[in-house]
């Protein structure tokens, strides 16, 4: 938990509450306002320890525990398995009907989620930058922010978004 905390403070220099992907062939930015996630591809809304809605045309349905995130994404059984490993979590499972794999800290996220990897850092600004690969060249640049209000959320909220964000383009 004190990685989610220490996380939550890097995300903190990010002060707009959006969370956003930027890659060099497409960029998604989610405003987060609340328990509520909304743009043109994601609405999503958390009660309690669930999370449901859409997202990229898909009707989502997740319930979000201590250490699993469950449920369905666009009909498909999801199930990520969550770890804190030295300050590092790790979220293992299945999700879109594709394996996940990624660490995430407060100072990078590496693994993969679905055909893509990705390798990325915190610079000063609080931002994750690096490259990602989907099955070719790695794409450079690649930067993601995560605002405070979600990493506040707890980090099956987080590790369910990412996944959701991650494993859609």
């Amino acid at each position: 938990m004190a990685a989610l905390l220490a996380f939550g403070t890097a995300a903190a220099k990010e002060a707009r509450p959006y969370l956003f992907l930027r890659t060099p062939q497409n960029a998604f930015t989610v405003q987060v306002e609340g328990n509520n996630l909304n743009s043109a591809d994601i609405q999503l809304s958390r009660e309690g320890n669930n999370l449901r809605g859409r997202a990229f045309g898909q009707v989502v349905f997740l319930s979000l525990d201590e250490d699993i995130v469950g449920g369905t994404v666009g009909g498909q059984l999801s199930r990520l398995h969550l770890r804190d490993k030295a300050g590092i979590t790790e979220i293992q499972g299945n999700f879109l009907g594709s394996l996940v794999h990624l660490d995430f800290s407060p100072q990078a996220i590496s693994g993969t989620v679905g055909r893509c990897g990705y390798d990325l850092k915190v610079n000063a600004d609080g931002l994750y930058e690096g490259s990602r690969s989907c099955g070719g060249i790695p794409q450079r640049p690649v930067t993601l922010g995560i605002p405070a209000s979600l990493a506040q959320q707890g980090k099956p909220m987080t590790a369910a978004t990412l996944a959701i964000l991650l494993g859609s383009v």
